[in-house]
């Protein structure tokens, strides 16, 4: 039998029209399986179909190795940047943005990346992908190419909730929990945790150790706390084991018990995980749980502060700036404490305020001291705004106005600021009742 061309490129139409349904077909049972939470079922179909060459897939095998879903437990950048290059290569939007998200939180290139991605990410929200829409809910929360907004943030999870995908129940489980750009809900919070506790989220479980551990939304309960951050880490779950290391070292739930403390930190620092760096190097400095080791604690700290992590990098500035663990050099500490700054941490500003205020490490300038201290103030920090009522009360950096020294020292006495009610009385001469 012979084949015109005309036949052949007819049945190569055929042939990849349906070679194109089945990869559709089992693309969906593998989301399907994916947003019910059905980790270990989805993942070798995104395997087989990431190896014919489909970008959502490899955007789902990004995601698993970058947040160590399932079996695979542990984040493992190096793969989770492979996927999501291939998928970014092939046109996958999802997988360009998310490799967007892998660039430094603090450069112009991450957010002129974010902002190119944001209309075609809100064009497949609205044409009902649930996945695209709770990525569009993350962007609203947190500003990635896109102006804060709460109200946009909760609009978009809700679609994903709608459909029962266990990655926007506890996203908007945790606004509201958190009480993130919507009023704090412990009730909602929890009734979207359950939710997703009965697909056997460990991400669910271990929040709802965090409620009971607050007695948000539930009466408080160490004990019951505990049990659900133990279930959790588990299941493989970091945040859980790390609070686990921390229901050891305060006592309570369980005993206190120091060594099983760093033996937690030190499992999750070992896996790759920022806070267990940042909570064992506490415990070298300052040898609890562990033989003290001053250096062992700055280079946990400096490997935590390669991966952003703006607690290390605060502490690194104490190391520098006391002389723990490096050579006592109070510039890298002002640097360091910067750092911290640029990722998030308020206290990192009233730190280089103090610095700059109080002169005998560096320089004294208090006009860069009040600069700071109006940094930290702006991120609500209390202890900026106990600093920078006392430079407006005694004119330190700026004219004296008693109205912002009260409004200030009002902020850091409502923050039950330490200092701030004996300010206000015996420097402001007035009495609260």
């Amino acid at each position: 039998m012979f084949f015109t061309q005309a036949d052949c490129v007819t049945i190569g139409t055929q042939v990849m029209r349906e070679v194109r349904m089945f990869d559709e077909k089992l693309l969906n049972k593998a989301e399907a399986l994916y947003i019910r939470c059905r980790l270990d079922e989805a993942f070798p179909l995104f395997m087989e179909l990431a190896g014919a060459g489909c970008g959502r897939a490899m955007y789902f095998l990004g995601e698993y190795y970058n947040h160590g879903l399932g079996s695979i437990k542990d984040r493992n950048e190096t793969e989770a940047r492979y996927w999501h290059g291939k998928g970014a290569a092939v046109g996958e939007l999802l997988s360009q943005l998310n490799l967007a998200y892998m660039e430094d939180p603090r450069s112009e290139e991450r957010a002129v990346l974010c902002r190119g991605y944001f209309p075609s990410v809100v064009k497949a929200a609205e044409a009902g992908d649930i996945v695209a829409a709770d990525e569009l809910g993350d962007m609203y929360l947190y500003g990635f190419g896109v102006e804060k907004s709460g109200k946009q943030a909760v609009f978009w999870l809700e679609k994903g909730v709608e459909k029962g995908y266990w990655r926007s129940l506890n996203a908007l489980g945790d606004m509201y929990r958190l009480g993130e750009e919507v009023e704090e809900d412990g009730k909602k919070a929890l009734s979207l945790y359950r939710k997703a506790e009965e697909m056997h989220s460990r991400e669910a479980l271990t929040s709802i150790g965090f409620m009971y551990y607050a007695g948000q939304g539930v009466d408080f309960d160490e004990g019951k706390a505990f049990s659900y951050f133990r279930k959790a880490a588990g299941a493989g779950d970091l945040d859980a084991l790390f609070m686990m290391g921390r229901c050891y070292m305060e006592g309570g739930a369980v005993e206190k018990d120091d060594r099983k403390a760093a033996d937690c930190f030190k499992e999750t620092a070992d896996r790759g995980y920022p806070m267990g760096m940042w909570a064992l190097g506490q415990s070298y400095l300052h040898g609890i749980g562990v033989q003290r080791d001053e250096k062992k604690a700055v280079a946990l700290y400096q490997k935590a502060a390669g991966m952003n992590l703006a607690a290390a990098y605060s502490a690194l500035a104490q190391c520098y700036r006391y002389g723990a663990g490096v050579a006592e050099d109070k510039a890298a500490a002002v640097e360091m404490y910067k750092q911290a700054f640029a990722l998030g941490q308020g206290l990192a500003a009233d730190e280089i305020g103090t610095m700059y205020l109080v002169g005998n490490e560096i320089l004294p300038n208090v006009a860069e001291a009040f600069r700071w201290y109006e940094k930290g103030a702006e991120m609500e920090e209390a202890a900026s705004w106990y600093h920078l009522g006392i430079c407006y009360a005694e004119g330190l950096g700026t004219e004296i106005n008693r109205d912002k020294a009260l409004e200030y020292l009002y902020r850091a006495y409502a923050a039950e600021y330490p200092g701030a009610l004996e300010y206000i009385t015996d420097n402001m001469q007035i009495r609260l009742q």
